[in-house]
């Protein structure tokens, strides 16, 4: 996205979720991993909601696109939070691996148009949001 505060939210995200990955592949027990679940989740929602206020903000006008492509992570973080008592390392480990497919897909596409339009819209403006 270019945007710093941003890009360093997306860092974190994805090292959660590889240290997510690593602790199925390792074969933690469920109790270890609804942890690491809530820590992964509380970051891309946290996330979420930064980029969609500093969007609201800034008058992005595919807003309510982006806030959609949104919805879709948080329904993956919720198919994983239900898929860890269960126990079916498979199921966790396909459904983590589509919630990090996303995030590399959103990152590189809706969230550097959503940035651009950002950098352009604070350098009119004089000022920056965050």
């Amino acid at each position: 996205m270019f945007v710093p505060e941003i890009d360093a939210e997306h860092q974190e995200m994805f090292r959660l979720a590889d240290e997510f990955r690593q602790a199925v592949l390792e074969g933690e027990r469920p109790a270890e991993l609804e942890g690491l679940e809530r820590r992964l989740a509380g970051e891309v929602t946290g996330h979420l909601t930064h980029e969609e206020r500093m969007m609201r903000a800034a008058a992005y006008p595919s807003f309510e696109w982006h806030e959609r492509q949104h919805e879709t992570a948080r329904a993956r973080l919720d198919d994983l939070r239900r898929a860890i008592p269960g126990g079916d390392r498979q199921r966790i480990f396909e459904v983590l691996e589509s919630l990090a497919g996303w995030l590399r897909d959103h990152t590189s596409v809706a969230d550097r148009m959503a940035g651009a339009y950002l950098r352009n819209h604070w350098r009119g403006t004089g000022c920056t949001i965050s």
